[in-house]
């Protein structure tokens, strides 16, 4: 086992980081088992964490202004805000979230949660406030298929007797904040990872009712909801993504497609705000050399029903 927070690509091959974060330490188990990418820690996943422990620092509660307009709006705090994680990975990133007061949806391939993720998540999940779900979430699954009444997987088929009615409080739309990392790096998941992130944010902007068990019954891409509509969750989520540009032409292709085809906007957030929130502080320079940060949003138009 190894104490570090060393760039990830010199500790592929330990099979345990001790990983120091937000005055704790994770215990995060890694495997190269050749399988999946997703099976070990990335770049990626460090930058992002570094950077958000210090943009959301002392931002873990929401404040909601309720009331209408023939009554007095009262501000209050709601529980802790939600996020969800696509490509978990080894579930840094969805634990450093909970220890910045975020009740966060780890999702990966059923493959990466059986592996490494939700094994990682019970390890550690004791050392953070926020609460962690951990899903399987198959970005190939048309979103209308999606069960979110299930303990083990969105997207896969599951048998009534493993589904809901047991009072389990499950993580659902509407979502504050959509997280991704190390998960642009191949042209086959630009669409359906983008897609997902549409899919979500469009579900994260919709009236909120009582989270649904599946989205069979209701518009995947809901329209913008009636400016008489007090509520306050209907702002669709902000997105973070980190990103490796290895291939310049095909990020920015990626994040162009993302805008024309989805209505998802992003800006790169400047390196020098990543090396002011601390990013590579005690590495090499070079070590983290074309790892990008990128802020966005849903237009909330593009793809929404008329």
């Amino acid at each position: 086992m190894s104490d570090t927070t060393q760039p990830a690509h010199h500790t592929k091959h330990l099979p345990v980081l001790a990983y120091p974060f937000n005055n704790v330490a994770f215990h995060l188990v890694q495997r190269d088992d050749g399988i999946s990418n997703g099976t070990a820690l990335w770049l990626g996943a460090q930058v992002l964490s570094v950077y958000l422990s210090v943009e959301f620092k002392g931002k873990s509660r929401k404040t909601i202004e309720t009331g209408t307009d023939n009554t007095a709006s009262v501000l209050y705090d709601t529980a802790h805000p939600k996020a969800i994680e696509l490509g978990s990975g080894i579930g840094l990133m969805a634990l450093a979230l909970a220890s910045l007061g975020y009740d966060v949806l780890a999702t990966d391939t059923a493959h990466v949660c059986a592996s490494v993720l939700r094994s990682n998540i019970n390890a550690n999940v004791d050392l953070v406030p926020g609460r962690v779900h951990v899903r399987e979430l198959d970005w190939g699954v048309d979103p209308t298929g999606w069960i979110w009444d299930d303990p083990v997987s969105i997207t896969s088929p599951a048998p009534l007797s493993r589904r809901g009615g047991d009072g389990r409080d499950f993580l659902a739309p509407p979502f504050d904040l959509i997280v991704s990392s190390d998960t642009i790096y191949d042209t086959a998941l630009v669409a359906p990872l983008f897609k997902t992130i549409h899919a979500l944010s469009a579900l994260s902007n919709a009236p909120a009712l009582s989270p649904p068990s599946s989205l069979s019954h209701i518009e995947v891409s809901p329209a913008l909801p009636s400016k008489s509509f007090k509520n306050p969750t209907c702002k669709p989520p902000v997105i973070y993504l980190a990103v490796e540009r290895r291939d310049p032409t095909f990020i920015t292709a990626a994040f162009r497609r993302a805008g024309e085809e989805w209505g998802l906007l992003f800006q790169r957030v400047p390196e020098k705000r990543l090396r002011r929130a601390g990013v590579g502080v005690g590495w090499d320079a070079g070590e983290w050399e074309g790892v990008e940060v990128w802020r966005g949003r849903w237009d909330g138009v593009t793809g929404a029903v008329k």
